[in-house]
């Protein structure tokens, strides 16, 4: 295990991970210095680290990313599967720079052939690097922590920094003008209360509350950050683009199933950090729901939670599209779970980041990089031209889910051959006429898709019906649901 000294405390969960990783599987004469700044010479803004690493032949800078899934792209931009990033070695190139000239000026005997060479950490057990950028021998994957700092270094001969006074001298040097890293959210009439794990999403997340309005509860806080080399225009054009989730919520308002639209804010500090503030309902999701849910529980008490789900569910996407919004990312995770019992519904949609507002007509490709793997219309994987179906093949993956206990898609060829694999599976949902509700919302083609979630409603609401009169005489079935799930006793009827 190698030494560890805290500068800083990790902004979030992929810093912890991949530090503590860095610390727990390297040699013990390994330093590791941590989320810190450094203000240096001739330097106008400090300069952020997450991590520096001095091992036995020199010094590294290592930027942790907590990126999954598959990632491609060139030495300019990486595409991830939720959207496209500056190629992070760009700006740990110029830290690692720029520290070495900072530690040869600073410490007494610096050898001049010393490397402070860059790394780019991704620790993460699922990502997948297919980018083709030379730099990538300085990448490090999940697993490779030994490998990269230690075997691919032995054939350098002897290390540097065996001299383990020169390397407390180097970690000295640092500490002693290192500050504690990013102070957080600097918002406007906003306290941050927490951060949230959000990893795999182009926004920062926190929870917080108004300074003043005190009969307000607790706000969602999404932290956007602009490129500083994107021109003005192109700046313009991705703020324009994460509007689109205040903007939907806001053209959505009144209703109980959509959070309220708050504020937009920059942040005091960082013209290029802004804030989308609205409503906070809960931690917990459908998701979850559907993770603590047993499956193979059929009783009339199980299904019915199921049915009172589906049906909210249904109604929260019915009255988005009657609104002219076309959400284009449904997923479990995207259904928030009430905690309050004053609301008359369980569960609020959220996440409009890539929702499209206006008419419900057929809307042009480039969007790849749109939507949660697994929950996509095959129209918006091949860039073709969708309109709100695209969320009714959606839903109807849910629904499958939902009612099942596990995804309809198993594998990207599960995925590849959509009507085959619903064929095979479709008798897996427990109810013939779920299954005739199901179908036409999952065909492959949107032009043989149903255009209305109407008639499902009605379904779902017969067979709510039926399963309480099935209760009767004793009265509709009143049975405690998962915790704080909210679809026992709040049919909505």
């Amino acid at each position: 295990m190698a030494e560890y000294f805290r500068v800083g405390t990790p902004t979030n969960d992929s810093e912890r991970l991949g530090i503590s990783k860095l610390r727990d599987e390297l040699p013990e004469h390994f330093i590791v210095v941590g989320n810190f700044e450094l203000q240096l010479p001739r330097r106008r803004n400090t300069l952020e680290y997450d991590a520096v690493v001095i091992g036995e032949w020199g010094v590294y800078t290592v930027e942790i990313k907590g990126w999954g899934g598959t990632i491609d792209g060139d030495q300019s931009r990486w595409h991830l599967e939720w959207g496209e990033v500056e190629n992070p070695f760009i700006r740990i190139e110029q830290k690692a720079k720029a520290l070495r000239d900072f530690l040869v000026r600073r410490v007494d005997g610096f050898p001049r052939e010393l490397f402070c060479e860059a790394v780019v950490y991704l620790p993460r057990d699922d990502a997948r690097v297919e980018v083709d950028d030379p730099r990538n021998e300085r990448l490090v994957t999940h697993g490779e922590v030994w490998k990269y700092f230690v075997d691919e270094q032995v054939h350098r001969g002897p290390g540097l920094l065996n001299d383990a006074e020169l390397r407390d001298r180097i970690r000295r040097t640092i500490h002693e003008r290192a500050e504690p890293g990013e102070m957080g959210p600097q918002i406007p009439d906003y306290v941050v209360d927490e951060e949230l794990d959000n990893v795999g999403r182009p926004y920062r997340e926190y929870l917080g509350h108004h300074q003043l309005v005190k009969s307000r509860d607790r706000v969602r806080i999404k932290a956007y950050s602009m490129d500083p080399l994107l021109s003005r225009a192109e700046q313009q054009k991705k703020l324009n683009e994460a509007m689109r989730d205040l903007e939907a919520l806001d053209s959505l308002k009144d209703n109980d199933y959509i959070a309220k639209a708050y504020d937009v804010r920059r942040d005091e500090g960082d013209e290029l950090l802004f804030y989308l503030i609205s409503e906070w309902v809960g931690r917990r999701t459908l998701g979850d729901f559907i993770d603590e849910d047993d499956p193979s529980d059929t009783s009339p008490r199980a299904m019915r939670r199921r049915v009172v789900a589906a049906l909210h569910l249904a109604r929260a996407v019915q009255y988005v599209h009657d609104n002219n919004v076309v959400h284009r990312n449904l997923h479990p995770d995207a259904a928030y779970l009430i905690d309050k019992e004053d609301r008359d519904v369980p569960l609020q949609l959220a996440d409009f980041d890539y929702a499209r507002l206006g008419h419900l007509q057929s809307i042009g490709g480039g969007l790849s990089a749109v939507g949660n793997e697994g929950y996509v219309a095959p129209e918006m994987w091949n860039s073709e031209p969708h309109d709100h179906r695209a969320d009714i093949y959606s839903l109807g993956l849910i629904l499958f889910e939902l009612f099942v206990g596990e995804p309809l898609y198993r594998s990207i060829d599960d995925i590849l051959n959509f009507d085959d694999i619903w064929a095979e599976r479709r008798k897996r949902v427990p109810r013939a006429e779920l299954q005739r509700r199901l179908g036409p919302m999952l065909t492959g083609s949107p032009d043989e898709r149903t255009v209305t979630l109407h008639p499902l409603i009605d379904t779902l609401e017969d067979l709510l019906e039926e399963l309480d009169r099935a209760a009767q005489p004793s009265g509709p079935i009143q049975v405690p649901a998962p915790p704080t799930s909210g679809f026992a006793n709040r049919a909505g009827e």
